[in-house]
């Protein structure tokens, strides 16, 4: 087949440029770059669209890449913020509305990060506003944290027996970057659990039933070509089938 079509959802934010402080959508090279490696085109989609026409632009691509990104408003799963920040009840509805195109239209998803605590969200579960404690496998993450030493933190991630991981990436166990403060709290019922850390923090996990959609809280498109390229192959692989 021709390269798929990818969908990957852009992280709206205010940034600084030389016409002044501007509201922008943005995507990391990173996403675009894994995605392009592993045999596919990938297409932005723009942030806080109206919900309504999420089926038409999934019906567009191939396969959708729930990206990283701000918080989800603890509103959007029925709690009250303790640690959220920088949430949008707008971008939550968009992404949700994405996911759930999706299923309906049987278009595999890769959930990166925000994107694993969203498709949890989407599908009925909740999220613990803060996993990170000092002197733990998840470290804070302050304004003041270094991003190198961000990036190089590892811990690892256990895989299920018999897990889709597993199988794609031929061992139990892979050491995967940190990047998150927040993280699943009770799993939505249409979810199964793929990857725990050391401390029982679920860390990927997968929809039950036909329907290809995975999610994982680490950032692979950061990491090195082995930790990367098994896990999107996989998805194109599920595109392919």
């Amino acid at each position: 087949m021709s390269n798929p079509l990818v969908g990957i959802t852009a992280w709206r934010r205010e940034l600084d440029t030389f016409l002044g402080r501007e509201l922008l959508h943005t995507l990391s090279d990173y996403y675009a770059s894994a995605v392009i490696n592993a045999g596919m085109t990938p297409v932005m989609f723009p942030n806080g669209q109206d919900p309504a026409d999420a089926p038409r632009l999934v019906g567009t691509v191939n396969g959708l890449v729930l990206s990283g990104g701000d918080d989800l408003d603890p509103e959007t799963y029925g709690a009250t913020p303790d640690g959220s920040k920088g949430h949008s009840q707008e971008v939550d509805r968009f992404e949700i509305a994405l996911v759930q195109a999706a299923r309906d239209q049987n278009k595999p998803v890769l959930a990166i990060c925000r994107g694993i605590q969203l498709l949890n969200v989407a599908l009925g579960g909740t999220l613990n506003q803060e996993v990170t404690k000092a002197g733990t496998i998840h470290e804070p993450i302050t304004k003041d944290s270094d991003p190198d030493t961000l990036n190089r933190q590892r811990h690892p991630v256990h895989f299920e027996s018999g897990s889709l991981l597993a199988r794609a990436y031929g061992t139990t166990e892979i050491k995967t970057n940190s990047l998150h403060h927040q993280g699943i709290d009770q799993l939505s019922p249409d979810l199964v659990v793929e990857g725990r850390t050391d401390d029982g923090l679920i860390e990927a996990a997968r929809c039950r039933g036909e329907w290809w959609a995975l999610g994982v809280q680490w950032h692979p498109e950061r990491m090195d070509p082995e930790h990367q390229e098994p896990l999107f192959s996989a998805f194109r692989a599920a595109i392919a089938g």
